[in-house]
């Protein structure tokens, strides 16, 4: 058993808030169980992951693990007060703190890969225990020399953790910090503020604080099937009891989630494709799709041009191709019309495309198409009976 010996904000040990996409995965260690959520749906809600260490923030978050042996309470994380978003808690056995984000740098750069690639996480919040009282950090340096952890090989690996950029590199934080702070001080006894110019301390809580904020810059793209919009860290202070810890942590998710949904970006328009043309009465099949910028689920709304309409249906995959059957029973020139929202309810612009059903009756065209071939035949030249009138 490790444990860990608390030195001021250098020696803290972390916690991580992931924001995800996606069903959950066994990562739990040490013989803890993690149970299945079979009533989540990916391409309806984005899933938020909450991992806490060191008291009160384990606990803080415990409502929110689907682990029967972290929470027997049950998990109280879906669609979290009807925002829309899954909240899952991953964090360590308070006490013992063995399991998922252990205090070594090796076993929480293999949680915390294993973890993002399997839920795909739209937003990492990060706490740790640390002078507080809720402290929000602004910046995380990509160390190439940390404090030592208590297991060999004792610094991290790889060291520094990104290559991508030079030893010393400040990443920021992408959370809505004021709004957090202003929440959190306005709902609660609590003091929040922001830490502008300094860092977390050089060991687990600022290694877990640039893994957040760099897995964030490098999903922080539209074309990204499962971007992530937001990722930071807060150090909370260790003494504050576990039902005020709670409140404030519930204030920071919350205002996290409302920040993603100002950000939201609304599906592209649908394209629709089949038949142009066609005959009254006769039925025609149509392929409607679009894309959602952040891969979200997709409700579609069609306007047959005739009266009739279609809606919402879903929610599909984005990009997901959905067919519908429609008839016309009179002639005239239809506009199809089909618009796409996402399941926060941003829509985009309408499709269209252009329908022409010339024709009343089928029969009497074929009866006319058979007497211009007879009358062909006798007079030797075409003759086009006129039909314009139909």
């Amino acid at each position: 058993m490790r444990r860990a010996i608390l030195l001021g904000k250098s020696l803290v040990f972390c916690i991580a808030i992931l924001l995800a996409n996606a069903t959950i995965i066994s990562v739990l260690g040490s013989g803890e169980r993690i149970d299945n959520v079979d009533n989540v749906q990916s391409a309806e809600l984005r899933n938020i992951m909450v991992t806490g260490y060191w008291d009160p923030t384990g606990r803080m978050i415990a409502p929110f693990s689907n682990s029967s042996y972290l929470n027997p309470g049950g998990w109280k994380g879906a669609n979290w007060e009807g925002y829309g978003y899954n909240i899952y808690a991953f964090f360590p056995t308070p006490g013992t703190y063995n399991g998922t984000f252990e205090v070594d740098y090796q076993d929480t750069w293999e949680d915390f890969w294993n973890i993002t690639a399997k839920i795909h996480p739209i937003a990492i919040i990060s706490f740790g225990a640390g002078r507080g009282p809720w402290e929000i950090e602004y910046n995380a340096r990509n160390l190439d020399s940390w404090i030592d952890d208590e297991k060999p090989p004792y610094q991290p690996t790889p060291c520094p953790p990104d290559d991508s950029v030079p030893p010393g590199y400040v990443r920021h934080s992408t959370l809505p910090v004021q709004a957090i702070a202003d929440a959190v001080n306005n709902q609660t006894s609590i003091r929040a503020w922001i830490d502008w110019n300094g860092n977390p301390g050089a060991y687990l809580c600022e290694y877990m604080a640039y893994l957040g904020m760099w897995y964030q810059d490098m999903h922080n793209s539209t074309e990204d099937p499962y971007p992530c919009k937001a990722a930071g860290f807060i150090h909370v202070k260790s003494s504050i009891p576990v039902k005020d810890a709670m409140v404030a942590a519930n204030i920071t998710i919350r205002e996290t989630i409302k920040y993603l949904l100002t950000i939201n970006e609304a599906p592209a328009s649908p394209t629709i494709t089949g038949p142009t043309e066609g005959k009254v009465d006769e039925e025609y099949e149509y392929e409607i799709v679009a894309a959602d910028p952040e891969g979200e689920g997709v409700y579609y709304w069609i306007d047959w041009g005739d009266g009739n309409t279609e809606g919402w249906l879903g929610p599909y995959a984005s990009g997901e191709k959905i067919s519908l059957k429609h008839t016309w029973d009179a002639k005239g020139t239809y506009v199809v019309k089909a618009k796409a929202k996402d399941v926060h309810d941003a829509e985009g612009d309408w499709g269209t495309l252009e329908i022409s059903i010339p024709f009343k009756y089928n029969v009497l065209l074929n009866y006319l198409q058979k007497l211009s071939e007879w009358l062909m035949q006798i007079f030797g030249r075409e003759i086009i009976p006129d039909i314009s009138l139909l």
